[in-house]
């Protein structure tokens, strides 16, 4: 039934909301993108630790190679006595 202006009922109208609804609406939000953020932010180190274990898999060889390990040998090996001295 309708009112003297032709309104309708105040059923069929959009509930008004307060303060405190739009508040936890904005930080339901708020705390959704943060924690899609957490989530991107988290695949991107897991990716980017992938490949840097597989770029030391390719690179392991050529690192051994030249590294200043490889380069000392049993030779080069100071020898002390023990108790002092050399």
């Amino acid at each position: 039934m309708s009112g003297i202006f032709g309104g309708g009922s105040r059923a069929a109208a959009a509930p008004v909301k307060t303060v405190a609804q739009t508040e936890a609406e904005r930080d339901a939000a708020s705390a959704r993108a943060r924690s899609e953020e957490r989530a991107s932010s988290k695949e991107r180190s897991e990716m980017q630790g992938i490949q840097q274990r597989r770029r030391l898999r390719r690179s392991g060889g050529l690192r051994l190679l030249f590294s200043p390990a490889r380069q000392e040998g049993p030779d080069q090996q100071v020898v002390t006595k023990l108790g002092g001295g050399s």
